[in-house]
This record gives structure tokens, sequence and C-alpha cells, in this order.
């Protein structure tokens, strides 16, 4: 089996990381068979300032991309004029974070990485992948992903497994394991920011619940925890709580109740 593993979002943290990457998911998965090919699709700042998460101002190295040893760089350097479109769109809504729209400009230069990251994976020269797996480089994986064994649940098309803790009203985004089928529909969730924000808010979670719900995708729980490791090296604390109940074992269609379930309250 092929699989695309898809790096996404930024260049950041990944000398606190790349032992846990290499262990996690390269090792963990040696033994099963599976072929793998790696796309580092990557914003570049030379500075990061994100008041919300305390990095002011903190030095990135654009080198440290090349710890991935990824197979396919796409590495771009991060300007607002390319998300000019969704975040007009985003501040005709409140300001869902509260923060002078900054949280919401990463989310959407966080999308726009995963939307050449797809337009590079379904190139024919890469050829066909069964499956894609999504993952940030800023995250320290506390656990071994069993691809395997997620992929022997997935039945049919659109079957995808997220983190099942920290939904906040929709599902974990910070990493994924997909088959093609919904693998799109995660990957290309920018396109989507002007039609959801034409209903609700842009908040990350819920834009992700509502992508795959409109692409009629099957959700189940990815037993994987992991800790966001800030630019400066802070590590975050996280909340798993809901590990093992928020989300079924098997890929399971959910519904969204009303719009009501997407929007949300400040």
């Amino acid at each position: 089996m092929r699989v695309a593993i898809v790096f996404f979002g930024l260049a950041r943290a990944l000398p606190r990381t790349i032992e846990s990457i290499q262990r996690n998911i390269y090792a963990a998965n040696v033994a099963d068979g599976f072929s793998f090919c790696t796309f580092a699709s990557l914003n570049l700042l030379r500075n990061l300032n994100n008041p919300r998460a305390g990095e002011l101002n903190v030095a990135l190295d654009p080198a440290d991309a090349y710890l991935l040893n990824a197979d396919v760089y796409l590495l771009v350097p991060q300007d607002d004029a390319s998300i000019a479109a969704p975040l007009a769109a985003a501040q005709r809504q409140a300001d869902a974070y509260d923060d002078d729209w900054c949280a919401s400009r990463n989310l959407l230069h966080q999308l726009a990485s995963l939307q050449r990251a797809w337009a590079a994976c379904t190139q024919p020269q890469y050829g066909r992948f069964d499956y894609f797996l999504f993952v940030r480089p800023d995250l320290l994986y506390l656990d071994s992903f069993r691809l395997a064994k997620l992929a022997s649940a997935f039945a049919g098309a659109g079957n995808i497994a997220l983190p099942a803790w920290q939904r906040h009203g929709g599902f974990n985004d910070r990493f994924a394991f997909a088959d093609a089928t919904a693998a799109r529909h995660y990957a290309e969730r920018l396109s989507l920011v002007g039609e959801y924000c034409g209903l609700a808010p842009l908040h990350a979670e819920r834009l992700l619940a509502y992508a795959l719900y409109q692409g009629e995708c099957k959700v189940c729980a990815l037993p994987v925890r992991a800790q966001r490791i800030r630019a400066h090296g802070a590590k975050v604390t996280e909340t798993f709580s809901g590990l093992n109940s928020n989300l079924p074992r098997k890929p399971q269609r959910f519904a969204l109740d009303t719009m009501r379930r997407v929007r949300f309250a400040r």
C-alpha cells in the first residue's frame, strides 16, 4: 500500500519534534509493507508573531524544514496577499478568536499549505496513493501511528481518522489519516471558507466538521496524542479527555442537526 505523508503548516520546532516523527510514524510502520512518499508543504517565515501562543518575534530557521528529508518540498514564503479573498470572507463575520484576526490568518495560511500539498500529491508523476497521512511538524507525537490497524477499519470510500480530543464543537484538525476520497475534503477546506463564512464565523474545528459533512465522509478516532511545541521551545499543556469515547473506532457518518451545530456562540 502506498501512503503519502503530508507535512503542512509552519516549519517550526522541528529540531525538537523530528525524533518523535521518525519513531512514531516511519519506524512504527516499517514492518507493515507500506511504501511512503513524503511531501513537505510548509510556509516560511523569518520571524513569527503569534501573541495568542506567546510567540513574539521568534526567529525561525527555514533550513529546519530539511530535517524532514522529504521526497517533495513545497516551501512558500508566507504572505497575506495569498489569503486575501478568504480572509475578506472571514472578516464579514465576527472574529471568532478575538485577537485582531491573527489566529484566523494563521489558520488560512495553514489551509493554503494543505491546498498546495493536495495539488502536488495528485500530480501523475507521483502515482496513486491508497492513503494519506496529514501531520504538522510542530507536534511532539506521544503515541505511534498504527496505519495498518487504522486502514483495516476503513470500508468503502470516504473514511478518515481524526484525534478524538479537543474537538471544540467540530473535529480536531491537527493531523489525520484518510483514504483518497476523504483526504481531498480534508485538504481542500480553503475553497469552502467563503461558503462557510456565509453561515458562521471562521473556526478551525467547525470548518473541518462542515467540510467532512459536505463530503459525506465517515469519521473515526485516531488514537494518537500529540503535544504542541511553540517556536521558542515551550510545550503546550494539552487536554486529552475523551480520547477513547468522543469518536467511534470504525468510521461512521455523522449528522449536523442544524447550522447551530456549526455556528458558535461567543
